[in-house]
């Protein structure tokens, strides 16, 4: 790049930037000059500096780590997740170059529906452009949608994956109009500039994203048949397993709709509904982002138990508006792509703007003999699987797989298609601290108003470092880009905030939250608080086996060492005295028994129920609160990643878990707001504490000796009491006024009586059964714990003997885990899975006003 024409500063940044000279590059020209709108972003870089812009990408990225933002790895599970990557250099357009792609989207967004309509309908394609084999042999085709509305099923998204050529022409690579990937990671991108990059976004004068998202907004609303002032809109996720949860999270929080699953819905009185804590919640507008097409059991059938039962006829009804429906998935599969010429004139009426990648279908005579001849050229695909699921570049195949997928194309010509190699454009990127060339993939969106769509001023970009084919995917390539297109005026700030209107009704609690979500809080709260107690457990054990010699026994230790291995998060033999290792023995594989992960039972696996049940719930909590469960599931922590520690990393590995859970902790009582949400996590929370005291307390009564001064020493620092018994005792350690700490003393907050006078105030603050009167069956068995303890309360002015006060905390230990497990049970039953409750709360309705 020659520097004659840049400032000094622009100069040093982009003197190390080579583009090839074999494809079009979006920067430079062919005088190799910066293209006109690239010139105002390229002086304002260059006042930022090489140091200070290494820092501000190592900034975006860690909020983007931060914020908890992933995607899935191309050709893997949801165990490759890996974090999303942003390159701090976007990718720029001037406002007249974009209109152009913007027409040409606006117009494939209108063919696609366009196409789908009819398929689903009159099918007048088939009769002239479109093979007939093409549709009856695709897998997504279903005549159960046959005879929906179309007015029932819009499509409200559009996705259009692009790639610009060595001629500098614009190709389609694919549509998305079924749930299209990367809209969340684009505004994501967006956020993250503008917290690091600030100035020159705001000099440069972007055109902002925001106004897509009110036009997004807008549309839903009016595809709403009832209550139009303030329709019930939901966004449809796949849920927590599906590789792309973080956009539905991110989308529902940006647009402000619930975020639900297939199993928080329900067809009632030829109506959807929410099932929530206060019942059934009705849904006008379903934004379907699930890729789950078991949706509807008693028309598609098959043995899923996913769906919800009768939807296909509450949409015939016109009861509900699904946007984005099932059907649009058809045109996914690239086997459409070589007949949207003609099929955009007879539908149309028009000329393509945006040409699809040279495609040929395999199942015609004609493109079949074309592709043999040019086989080691092209890139084949499955002709019905949707673009970017698989592909073969032809020309990289060892002479083996070439020959298979040869002959895998003469037994089913049908089933494939060819598309040529481009090579896609270049620009500049920012690596390691230093200037590279990257090839850009580029997406973009359109959202549909009426019959007509508006595309966004914007984008993503996904970089891969060389010019070889890349998949669609948006978890393709080494990194992300901004797409910025420059006005040509500044650009007004805009805001998705609704202004302020007329009065409203105040609410101080919110109790329509999904059952499904409750139950996910309930059990994060306790397998949250197990963790802790675990880690206070090994942390102690790790102290001692540190602090003492290998000739010195470590006896104190064996409740807790029994404790976790009961529960199964470490060997289960170690809980038998007999069968437990060797005091020097113990020191050596102590920590590789923690930290193992192979069974879903064992502490080191531990953490991961607690992140994946966190990202269940993710759209109810706060971003302070995911990011501290997003360092409690990070990857780089020592106990996650699989490597052998010794004691002292693993005291250090502990002692970090443990912060992290404080913060969470302090984050659900100060940031969590009161109401179902809160209250859900606590109860979990108490629930499992009450349940880890017992088992504590039951191996220490078992296993000790009375007079043991340091046993009570570890039980009370396990139950992070020991400052509080210090703090009235001073050095005078004695068994009962220890056991009174953590047993009986209602204002110690470890303590089983505090955690039961807890649960009594969270379970009377959830919603009532319908019809019920008086204590629920919970809080009875509450209340009858709470009676025990306060009847084995030994009075501070008496002479109390140990052995009698000993009998009857064993009885009452005996008694409490089984209290805990019917406590789970019973809520359960009444707010997670409404057992036996579906025929009453069909009588109880609420009337539509």
């Amino acid at each position: 790049m020659s520097s004659e024409m840049l400032e000094p500063g622009m100069a040093e940044i982009f003197s190390l930037y080579h583009p090839p000279g074999d494809v079009y590059d979006e920067l430079l020209d062919d005088e190799s000059q910066p293209r006109p709108h690239w010139r105002r972003f390229a002086e304002s870089l260059s006042d930022e500096g090489r140091v200070d812009l290494l820092d501000r990408w190592q900034t975006a990225n860690r909020l983007l780590r931060e914020n908890g933002v992933t995607h899935s790895v191309v050709g893997q599970d949801q165990e490759g997740l890996r974090p999303w990557e942003l390159d701090l250099l976007p990718v720029v357009f001037d406002q007249r170059e974009w209109e152009s792609i913007d027409r040409g989207v606006r117009q494939r967004a209108r063919l696609v529906a366009a196409v789908t309509a009819d398929l689903y309908g009159e099918q007048t394609l088939l009769r002239g452009s479109l093979p007939p084999r093409v549709l009856f042999r695709h897998p997504e085709y279903q005549r159960a949608y046959f005879d929906l509305p179309k007015s029932q099923t819009p499509l409200a998204l559009f996705g259009c994956e692009l790639a610009r050529s060595e001629s500098g022409q614009w190709w389609v690579m694919a549509d998305r109009s079924s749930a299209p990937a990367g809209i969340s990671y684009a505004v994501e991108n967006r956020i993250v500039i503008s917290k690091t990059l600030p100035q020159i976004l705001h000099r440069c004068q972007i055109q902002r994203l925001a106004p897509f998202f009110i036009l997004l907004q807008e549309s839903l609303k009016q595809l709403a048949r009832r209550r139009r002032s303030n329709p019930s809109i939901v966004l449809l996720s796949g849920g927590p397993n599906h590789p792309y949860y973080f956009e539905d999270v991110f989308l529902a929080r940006y647009l402000g709709y619930p975020l639900v699953e297939i199993e928080d819905l329900a067809v009632r009185k030829n109506r959807v509904w929410i099932k929530t804590l206060e019942g059934l919640v009705p849904v006008d507008v379903i934004l379907w982002r699930s890729p789950d097409r078991n949706i509807d059991p008693l028309e598609l059938g098959g043995f899923s138990p996913d769906g919800v039962a009768g939807l296909l006829q509450v949409l015939r009804n016109k009861n509900v508006v699904v946007a984005n429906g099932f059907q649009y998935s058809l045109l996914d599969a690239p086997v459409f792509m070589p007949f949207l010429p003609a099929i955009c004139r007879e539908l149309l009426g028009e000329e393509l703007i945006l040409p699809s990648i040279a495609t040929w279908w395999c199942g015609q005579r004609e493109p079949l003999e074309f592709v043999l001849e040019r086989f080691d050229e092209l890139v084949i695909k499955p002709a019905f699987g949707r673009s970017g699921s698989e592909e073969y570049i032809v020309s990289e195949l060892a002479d083996e797989r070439r020959e298979a997928l040869h002959a895998r194309i003469m037994a089913d010509p049908e089933n494939f298609v060819a598309q040529e190699k481009i090579k896609r454009s270049s620009a500049p990127c920012w690596v390691q601290n230093e200037l590279r060339v990257g090839h850009l993939a580029l997406r973009t969106f359109a959202v549909g108003r009426g019959s007509e769509f508006e595309t966004m001023p914007g984008g993503l970009v996904r970089v891969g470092l060389s010019t070889a084919p890349m998949p669609l995917s948006i978890s393709a390539g080494a990194f992300s880009k901004d797409v910025w297109v420059c006005a040509e005026e500044p650009v007004p700030p805009v805001s998705l905030l609704a202004r302020a209107g007329g009065p409203t009704r105040l609410a101080r609690v919110n109790l329509r939250l999904p059952s499904r979500a409750a139950d996910n809080l309930f059990w994060l709260g306790r397998y949250l608080e197990r963790l802790e107690f675990a880690g206070r457990h090994i942390r102690k054990v790790t102290e001692r086996l540190m602090s003492e010699s290998a000739a010195q026994p470590v006896q104190d230790v064996l409740p807790l060492i029994a404790c976790l291995a009961e529960q199964g998060l470490i060997e289960e033999s170690w809980g038998v005295r007999e069968f437990l290792p060797a005091r020097d023995e113990l020191e050596l594989v102590w920590p590789r028994i923690v930290a193992q992960r192979s069974d879903p039972q064992r502490f080191g696996s531990l953490r991961d129920k607690v992140y994946r049940l966190a990202s269940t719930v993710r759209d109810r909590l706060s971003d302070d609160l995911w990011r501290a469960f997003t360092a409690i599931g990070a990857r780089d922590f020592p106990l996650r990643s699989g490597r052998d520690l010794d004691l002292s990393e693993l005291s250090q590995s502990i002692e970090r878990l443990l912060l992290h859970i404080s913060s969470i902790t302090g984050q659900v009582f100060d940031g969590l707001v009161d109401g179902p949400t809160r209250w859900f996590l606590l109860i979990g929370k108490h629930v499992e504490r009450a349940q880890q005291l017992t088992g504590t307390l039951s191996h220490f009564l078992n296993q000790q000796a009375d007079a043991d001064v340091l046993s009570l020493v570890t039980l009370l620092d396990v139950c992070n009491s020991l400052l509080t018994y210090r703090s009235r005792y001073r050095s005078q350690f004695s068994l009962l006024p220890a056991i009174d700490l953590v047993v009986t003393d209602g204002g110690n907050p470890r303590s089983m009586r505090h955690q039961f006078e807890q649960l009594r105030s969270l379970l009377g603050a959830l919603p009532r059964r319908k019809g019920s009167r008086g204590l629920s069956p919970e809080e009875r068995i509450v209340e009858e714990a709470l009676v025990e303890l306060r009847t084995i309360l030994p009075d501070p002015d008496a002479d109390v003997e140990w052995d009698d006060y000993r009998t009857q905390l064993t009885d009452f230990l005996a008694r409490c885990e089984d209290r805990t497990g019917r406590i789970t049970d019973e809520l359960s039953a009444a707010y997670f899975i409404h057992t036996g409750k579906v025929r009453l709360i069909d009588q109880n309705i609420p009337q539509e006003r």
